[in-house]
């Protein structure tokens, strides 16, 4: 018989802890071990009881959610899935806390009685079942300076023809690993950089409010046929593939129910394989699941500098593992390593 996820739930609402618990019940397969009302209990609950994934709101006194996430992620690493209304600071705040280590941030489960309910809560139990397995490390209380990029002292296979453009794709753990690689590019990149994150419905503008305002350059999100501008970073909106549609231009269209992810990273890939060919960089991050894996063999049949991130350094080495079996890959590095690499694939061959 197989071993049932022992859950910690924490939220400072007796309702909608109650909710939660009874929807964890209910599933069959998952054991509250116990229930916390703030973030200072939650982390004291966490050394104790060692359950399997903490599922915690954002918004609860003493410590936040986000500050409760980095407190745990330092004394006793655990899947940590937050649930969060999906606007304003919550939201923000919640990206925060993925940077700081929670896995995944999902719409806080409402009452019972409606469809679009149900398959909120269908969403909410499967999101702790993927994390409930995902082995996730210690994060330090320091807060690291921004990342200096290593160029490498050989060239990694970089391309002889000069790239024109940077497509890029994560998902879980992935708005800290973009934190990371966008710093390590800097303010003065040159090239349109095409950015593909998984993340819940909903949570959207608060990632793009919040990388917006960590990382050195311009992030937005792309429009129908929007013209590409040097140095400036965009993302799909909610519910959108995002993909280059002609040289020069991006543009987003609307996903459908039969899509297996969104948005696509093997879409974004292929269009960047389609109309840049050799001229394209592309790096795949960490992540669960495949998407990425097609787009970007497509990127290395045409001729592309393609780059995965390193097992060591991933929360879910899923994606990059994926593209690399397939071949797809020139070569995997650690996070802070990838943003040099692509800086070396700028620099004229002679120069160095």
């Amino acid at each position: 018989m197989q071993s049932q996820i022992r859950v910690l739930v924490v939220d400072d609402s007796p309702s909608q802890l109650a909710l939660i618990v009874g929807l964890l019940r209910g599933a069959g397969d998952f054991e509250v071990v116990g229930t916390a009302a703030d973030g200072r209990a939650a982390v004291a609950a966490t050394i104790k009881l060692r359950p399997s994934v903490v599922a915690m709101d954002i918004h609860l006194p003493i410590l936040d959610g986000y500050q409760a996430t980095r407190q745990i992620m330092q004394h006793c690493p655990t899947p940590i899935v937050l649930f969060s209304s999906v606007s304003g600071d919550a939201g923000v705040r919640s990206m925060e806390a993925l940077a700081a280590g929670a896995l995944a941030v999902v719409p806080k489960p409402g009452g019972f009685g409606l469809p679009a309910i149900a398959a909120e809560h269908a969403q909410f139990i499967s999101m702790l079942r993927l994390m409930s397995g995902v082995r996730v490390v210690t994060r330090h209380a320091r807060r690291d300076p921004p990342a200096t990029p290593v160029r490498p002292s050989v060239r990694l296979l970089e391309p002889t023809i000069r790239p024109e453009i940077l497509v890029v794709a994560a998902s879980t753990g992935g708005p800290g690993a973009l934190k990371t690689f966008l710093e390590g590019l800097g303010s003065k990149f040159s090239l349109p950089i095409l950015i593909v994150q998984h993340i819940a419905r909903g949570f959207s503008p608060a990632l793009q409010e919040w990388l917006d305002s960590v990382v050195p350059q311009p992030l937005g999100f792309a429009h129908t046929d929007e013209s590409l501008v040097p140095g400036r970073a965009y993302l799909a909106p909610d519910d959108h593939h995002l993909f280059v549609s002609a040289p020069g231009k991006v543009s987003i269209a609307p996903t459908v129910p039969a899509d297996r992810y969104s948005p696509s990273a093997d879409r974004l890939f292929d269009s960047a394989a389609r109309w840049y060919g050799p001229r394209a960089v592309g790096v795949i991050m960490t992540g669960m699941g495949d998407d990425g894996t097609r787009g970007m063999s497509a990127m290395r049949t045409a001729g592309a500098f393609t780059l995965g991130q390193d097992e060591a350094t991933c929360v879910v080495y899923g994606m990059p593992r994926a593209a690399a079996e397939a071949g797809a890959v020139v070569r995997q590095l650690p996070l802070g390593g990838l943003a040099g690499a692509v800086l070396a694939a700028l620099t004229p061959i002679g120069s160095l």
